[in-house]
């Protein structure tokens, strides 16, 4: 970013274009349904394909205007698949809440086992009149200060099984980011779409301490209002961050308390560690029939299913061309345990190759009295290995 900065003030560097490409295999094993009978089952394993390009633009035909446009292209391809059925899967899909106005149509081919999807991911104007910085349309929102489990992070659903992307989507909004002194914004915006958002959120440092206020309603019906803290005692870094959420829909799931304490650290010279514990009063200690009717979990705006969650990750370099990481996120609740992992080289000239995991141990669903019942959240999750080179130019 300080690079596309500097492009500003370049006149003889005004536009900015840069590919990411990436191509890679992914073997997928899908959770079994105990109690379901063979021809039901979902397919026990698959082997796919991909292959995905983006095209970034950045433009600054004055000192005080940028011009930002992402586009991509991805392309799946289903090498091989197991005999089954798909109707879990399916019905473990929610229609989360849609922050774009007007979008172009998603699936350009759709012809088994071939898929090519396209996505306008950015594409606004920012101007930077002297009083702050304005930015109208498509463009990536986040807030909180927490790592994993954020409470006010909502601007980002992606469904009942959400896993945060390391590239953050875009949704249509008009921002407006109003610098008060050295160390302190106020940021104020509506998103608008099929579901809008209209927030406030301020931010200052104070001495050793970093706070961040954010109030947002969505749709006018569900609320949030959440407040973060951070600081550093000797190595450690601490963090908290809470949220009241409200509704006044009670099909919604009602209102709730969210809130998250967590820390990090370098340890043994080079190891970096991460933990968070996370409470979610919106969620469930056991048998999570009753989620998928929570308007709160079905629009994306609240992810986790159970009530208490411990995140552990650790990142090491191993050399200056390898860096590897371990994660796991441990449903208290029901004691379901999801396990990532990363093993990640460089290969020169922007161009990285990485193996990556995902893996739950928890109980698989179960039929009991001929309904399909999800004992542990995580039992749900197929167990995923990836490779992937990626480069950007």
């Amino acid at each position: 970013m300080t690079a596309l900065v500097g492009l500003a003030v370049n006149a003889q560097a005004e536009v900015d274009v840069w590919w990411d490409f990436s191509a890679g295999a992914e073997a997928v094993v899908y959770p079994q349904v105990k109690g379901l009978p063979d021809d039901s089952q979902p397919p026990a394993w698959a082997l796919d394909q991909t292959v995905s390009g983006r095209l970034n633009l950045a433009w600054y035909p004055t000192t005080s205007l940028e011009v930002g446009v992402h586009y991509g292209l991805a392309e799946q391809a289903r090498l091989a698949q197991a005999d089954g059925d798909d109707a879990l899967q399916q019905a473990l899909e929610s229609d989360p809440a849609n922050f774009r106005w007007r979008d172009l149509d998603a699936t350009l081919v759709d012809d088994d086992p071939v898929r090519i999807r396209q996505n306008l991911d950015r594409a606004y104007v920012r101007a930077y009149p002297g009083f702050g910085d304005i930015t109208l349309g498509r463009q990536p929102i986040s807030f909180g200060l927490a790592r994993v489990y954020s409470p006010v992070d909502v601007i980002l659903p992606t469904g009942l099984q959400a896993q945060e992307p390391d590239y953050r989507a875009g949704v249509d909004a008009v921002r407006w980011l109003v610098p008060l002194g050295a160390v302190s914004e106020l940021d104020l915006g509506w998103v608008f779409g099929d579901d809008s958002v209209l927030f406030a959120r301020g931010y200052t440092q104070a001495g050793r301490f970093t706070w961040e206020a954010t109030a947002l309603t969505v749709n006018q019906e569900n609320h949030v209002l959440g407040l973060g803290t951070q600081t550093s005692m000797g190595d450690w870094g601490l963090w908290q961050e809470m949220a009241v959420l409200a509704t006044e829909q009670e099909s919604d799931g009602g209102s709730g308390f969210r809130a998250t304490l967590g820390l990090d650290q370098q340890v043994l010279d080079d190891v970096y560690v991460v933990a968070e514990y996370h409470f979610n009063s919106l969620g469930v200690d056991a048998d999570y029939a009753d989620i998928s009717d929570s308007g709160w979990h079905q629009t994306g705006l609240v992810s986790p299913w159970g009530r208490h969650y411990l995140s552990l990750q650790a990142s090491k370099p191993l050399s200056p061309l390898w860096q590897a990481s371990l994660g796991q996120a441990v449903n208290l609740s029901d004691g379901g345990l999801l396990l990532t992992g990363a093993l990640s080289r460089s290969m020169g000239n922007n161009s990285t190759l990485d193996l990556t995991f995902i893996h739950a141990l928890a109980e698989r669903p179960e039929v009991i009295a001929n309904e399909p019942r999800v004992l542990d959240e995580y039992g749900v999750y197929p167990s995923r290995i990836q490779v992937n080179w990626s480069t950007v130019f």
